[in-house]
C-alpha cells in the first residue's frame, strides 16, 4: 500500500484510492506494470444511465448513498430510553422502521400518491414530532399498490402515526373506499378475505372485524411500526425491505409502462442529503488504522480493483478502540455539517 494514496472513511467502509488525475469524464486506472503510473480510461456510462432512468432499479451510486445515509442515521442516533403514553418504557431505542400502505385498491398515479399523501405526511411529522432525519423508499406490493418504508430517529406513538397517515390517505378518498368495501360485509366473508394470501386465525379475524365495525371502518390498519435497538435488527430490515428490488422480477415486465410515471423510488431528509464524507487522509497518516482493518480478515470484506480498494465492515464487530475512533469521527463529521442530532 503506497503512502501517498488517499483514504476516506465512511459509516461502513474505508476506501483507498490513488491521487486523481485531472481528466474530464475519465476515471483513473492503475497501470498493472507500475502502480505509480495511472492510465486515464473512459467511463462506461451506459449501465448507470439505464439504471438512473429506471426507477425500479437502484444504481450502484444510489445504493451507496442510501446505505451511507441509513448507517449515518443509526450511528448518530444514540441509544436512549423512551417513556410511552401507556407508562411503559422502551430501552435503548435508536430508530423506528415504519411501513405505510394504502387501505384500498390504488387508483391514482404513483407520483400523485407521493405528492398528495406521502409529502403531506412528512410535513406533518416534521411539524408535530420534530422529525428532522428520515429516509423513505417506495415499493410495489403483490396487489400492485405502492407502499412506503420509512426510517426515522424520533419515537412517535403507533396510534398517532396511523391516525395521521389515514387522514393523509383520505385526501384521495382511500379510507372512504375501504369503508365502502367493508361496511356491509359479514364476519365470514371478512375472514375469507383475510385468508386469501395467508392462513389467518378466525379469532383474530373476529377481533379485527369487531374493531372495524366499532370505528365504522374509518381507521384501517395501514401502518406497521418496528423499533430498532441494534445494528443486527437494522440489518434484518435492510435486507428484507430497503435493499431489495422495488418490484419483484416476475412482475417487472407487466409494469414496464409504470416505470415512465413512477417518479422517485427513494429520498432522504435535507439533513442527510447535506451530510458528506469528504475528508481525505494519506495512507501514511492512518496506517495503524488500515493495518488493523486488513488484519481482521474474517470480519472485513475487501474489494480490490484496478482503481481502488474498499474495506466493508460493521463497526460493532471490531475492537473497542476502533469503535470509539469510528464513532467519534462520524459524530465530529456530522457536526461540521450541522446535523440535527435527535433528542
Amino acid at each position: 500500500m503506497i503512502n501517498t494514496h488517499l483514504v476516506q472513511l465512511y459509516p461502513s467502509r474505508i476506501t483507498v484510492t490513488p491521487p486523481r488525475a485531472k481528466t474530464e469524464f475519465h476515471k483513473v486506472k492503475f497501470n498493472s506494470q507500475s502502480p505509480h503510473q495511472y492510465i486515464a480510461e473512459k467511463n462506461n456510462f451506459k449501465s448507470n444511465f439505464e439504471k438512473k432512468n429506471n426507477p425500479f432499479i437502484l444504481s450502484k451510486a444510489s445504493k451507496k448513498k442510501l446505505m451511507d445515509s441509513i448507517n449515518s442515521m443509526y450511528i448518530l442516533s444514540q441509544p436512549r430510553n423512551i417513556k410511552m403514553q401507556t407508562g411503559k418504557n422502551i430501552f435503548n431505542y435508536r430508530m423506528s422502521f415504519i411501513t405505510l400502505t394504502l387501505p384500498a385498491k390504488q387508483k391514482h398515479k404513483d407520483t400523485i400518491i407521493k405528492k398528495i399523501i406521502l409529502n403531506q405526511f412528512l410535513i406533518e411529522i416534521r411539524k408535530h414530532y420534530n422529525v428532522k432525519n428520515y429516509i423513505w423508499k417506495a415499493e410495489l406490493q403483490e396487489n400492485k399498490n405502492i407502499h412506503f418504508h420509512l426510517l426515522i430517529d424520533q419515537y412517535i406513538d403507533f396510534q398517532a402515526l396511523r391516525r395521521r397517515w389515514n387522514r393523509c390517505v383520505e385526501k384521495l378518498n382511500y379510507v372512504s373506499d375501504y369503508r365502502k368495501k367493508f361496511e356491509k360485509i359479514s364476519l365470514l366473508n371478512y375472514h375469507k378475505l383475510r385468508n386469501i394470501n395467508t392462513e389467518y386465525p378466525f379469532e383474530k379475524s373476529k377481533k379485527a372485524y369487531a374493531l372495524g365495525k366499532k370505528n365504522n371502518w374509518q381507521n384501517p390498519n395501514t401502518v406497521d411500526v418496528r423499533s430498532v435497538y441494534s445494528k443486527k435488527e437494522l440489518a434484518i430490515y435492510l435486507s428484507k425491505y430497503i435493499t431489495k428490488p422495488i418490484i419483484k422480477s416476475k412482475n417487472a415486465k407487466n409494469e414496464e409502462t409504470r416505470q415512465i410515471t413512477f417518479g422517485r423510488s427513494w429520498a432522504r431528509s435535507t439533513s442527510l442529503s447535506n451530510l458528506k464524507y469528504q475528508n481525505k487522509y494519506l495512507v501514511s497518516e492512518v496506517k495503524h488504522l488500515l493495518n488493523y482493518i486488513i488484519s481482521e480478515k474474517e470480519k472485513v470484506k475487501t474489494i480490490i480493483s484496478e482503481w481502488y480498494t474498499v474495506y466493508y465492515f460493521s463497526a460493532e464487530t471490531l475492537n473497542k478502540k476502533f469503535q470509539n475512533f469510528h464513532k467519534l469521527f462520524i459524530i465530529n463529521n456530522a457536526k461540521l455539517y450541522k446535523y440535527p442530532f435527535p433528542t
